[in-house]
């Protein structure tokens, strides 16, 4: 009971964290200092342009689209309601001195500057906007998103005779006969690619390579490590099998399990399919949706909280040595989950059978699909197959409490580390201490009648992992020179003018994280960038953005990790393509053969 009550209290403390930071992030999300007015006006050839104008406070600044020497740029996203997708036009700024490095030039926006949104002849309202900015001071920075809608029911003032329209013109004189500057603007449509792959031979090509491909991949994303949490959820409900004493209904539960795991996972697949194939938005691109994340988040806490023994679940109960009323619907919701907390990973094979499947029809997307599904449902569809298997599961013992709780914690930092992605990465810093505070407090109480080196030594081991929870959390001195932000004005400028690598990540990725951690490293981009001359780009989809979504499709690929990489000169419309895991021989190896 007072185990309950310490850990009981340290979740209150949790929420009222939780709460605060998400009411700081969404406070951080839209600064009372922005202010954004949007305006419309018609041309001589009756194309639309839109004008939004941004003001802030006296001594704040954002950066330019192309910002210069540092700093995140400025971008706008506009999309009328059959879904065309406005040229923006940004005006250069003014070019100072950074306000946290006088040593480097940028160009800022100021108060009053416009950005411009043009749209063909007949373009239907409503339009919905997006702004993308890092809102300045001279002693701090904070970034701002505003999503804004526009709409109008009265005629359209002429463009030409605005004060504006010469500073305009000079931005896109395509919109006065010319020819267009691409690099004046962060239009995406005029980019075509033809890329090449590293290993071609693993790339899609035929409806039978992609069914056995997905059935592969499929296996193989039983190991990832979006996986792993729902393992976790697995082993409860086969050991919670192991408590029957009559083989026979124990060989029935453990078959019907497995069953309805597979059947569950397979199913969401199918929607998967149905979303995607719909949408044609990019595989894991749920976890780009902040409610969707946090409800999971809550989801897997609550799960974790039942196996405390806070409260029993009625559908879906976790805890060792209970019936659960719906075992069916308990083993099926558990493949569901299985299924989604798998999307945000890609393992081998995957990117090159969903790029192929995702642009044939309904018919052959499901098929694919299911096939994915299969592969990820085949141990245990083999277990329901053979159920004799559940032989080798150990007995239920006093140990399989500590199994219990090793699960509700794993569980616990499952769910803080969702959080972390939906609130923003600052949130790790105070959800893994609370984690190690957490798991020391269990211990402690474990351990008190312990003899004395056994409880020192666990209490110990405790207190490294707060230290070492902080050190992890801690932001490392990141050198922001070697990456370069990713925005349609500036790839358009450097591309075919020099060696560009773009990194498609996102925070959701765990294996973009990992690829970060041992191939992509400050170290071995310093050493390239020095060897190789090589720009490297990050592409970040954590959010939506239109713009890097069409990209990474032009570039034959809807999954994460993507890397590309494009040769200057006219070899820059065949840039090679680096799909899913890759490691560091194969991107060195690869800019060795260039600079040959």
């Amino acid at each position: 009971m007072q185990l309950n009550k310490s850990i009981r209290t340290l979740f209150l403390a949790f929420l009222f964290l939780t709460l605060t930071t998400f009411a700081y992030a969404q406070d951080a999300a839209a600064p009372a200092q922005l202010e954004t007015s949007i305006e419309a006006y018609e041309t001589e050839n009756g194309k639309l342009v839109l004008t939004l104008t941004i003001d802030m406070d006296e001594e704040w600044y954002t950066y330019g689209n192309d910002p210069g020497g540092m700093g995140k740029p400025t971008q706008l996203i506009a999309t009328a309601a059959d879904g065309t997708v406005a040229t923006v036009f940004y005006p250069k700024g003014v070019s100072k001195p950074d306000a946290f490095d006088p040593t480097v030039m940028v160009n800022k926006y100021f108060g009053g500057t416009k950005i411009y949104a043009v749209f063909p002849k007949g373009t239907p309202l409503p339009i919905q906007l997006r702004l993308d900015l890092l809102l300045c001071h001279p002693t701090k920075c904070v970034p701002a998103r505003k999503d804004l809608s526009y709409t109008s029911d009265t005629p359209f003032p002429s463009a030409e005779a605005q004060e504006w329209w010469k500073s305009f013109s000079a931005l896109a004189p395509g919109e006065k006969g010319a020819e267009k500057s691409l690099s004046a603007s962060n239009d995406f449509s005029e980019w075509d690619f033809s890329p090449r792959y590293l290993q071609p031979s693993l790339e899609v090509t035929s409806l039978f390579k992609a069914i056995a491909m997905g059935l592969l991949a499929g296996l193989i994303l039983n190991i990832m490590p979006c996986v792993l949490p729902v393992v976790s959820l697995k082993l409860t409900a086969l050991l919670n099998s192991s408590h029957m004493k009559d083989e026979k209904e124990r060989i029935s539960a453990f078959r019907e399990h497995n069953i309805y795991f597979a059947l569950g996972a397979i199913c969401f697949f199918v929607f998967l399919a149905i979303i995607l194939g719909a949408t044609g938005q990019a595989w894991g691109a749920l976890f780009q949706k902040q409610w969707l994340v946090m409800g999971i988040a809550m989801v897997i806490l609550a799960l974790s909280l039942s196996l405390f023994g806070f409260f029993h679940l009625p559908i879906v109960d976790l805890k060792f040595g209970s019936e659960s009323d719906s075992p069916r619907v308990q083993a099926f919701f558990t493949g569901n989950l299985t299924t989604l907390l798998a999307t945000p990973c890609s393992g081998p094979f995957l990117g090159g059978v969903l790029s192929w499947a995702l642009v044939q029809g309904p018919v052959v997307i499901a098929t694919v699909f299911i096939s994915i599904g299969v592969g990820m449902s085949s141990p245990y569809l083999l277990m329901a197959i053979n159920p004799r298997l559940s032989r080798f599961l150990p007995k239920s013992g006093p140990w399989i409490a500590y199994v219990e709780k090793g699960i509700a914690f794993f569980l616990v930092a499952t769910s803080f580390y969702l959080i972390s992605i939906a609130l923003g990465s600052e949130t790790l810093r105070i959800l893994a201490p609370l984690w190690a505070i957490l798991f020391g407090v269990w211990v402690w109480k474990q351990t008190k009648t312990s003899i004395f080196i056994r409880q020192w030594s666990a209490r110990l081991v405790c207190i490294l992992i707060l230290i070492g929870a902080i050190i992890w959390t801690t932001p490392p001195k990141v050198d922001e020179q070697l990456w370069v932000e990713f925005s349609p004005a500036v790839f358009n400028q450097r591309v075919g003018k020099e060696a560009l690598l773009l990194d498609f990540t996102a925070d959701w990725c765990p294996t973009c994280k990992v690829l970060e951690a041992t191939v992509l490293t400050p170290e071995n981009i310093t050493r390239w960038k020095n060897d190789y001359n090589v720009t490297f780009v990050r592409v970040d989809m954590t959010e939506r953005n239109v713009e890097a979504e069409t990209l990474l499709k032009k570039l034959g690929s809807v999954s994460l990790p993507t890397a590309a990489f494009f040769i200057p000169g006219d070899e820059a419309s065949r840039p090679w393509v680096l799909r899913d895991l890759f490691t560091e021989s194969q991107l060195e190896n690869l800019l060795q053969s260039w600079k040959k």
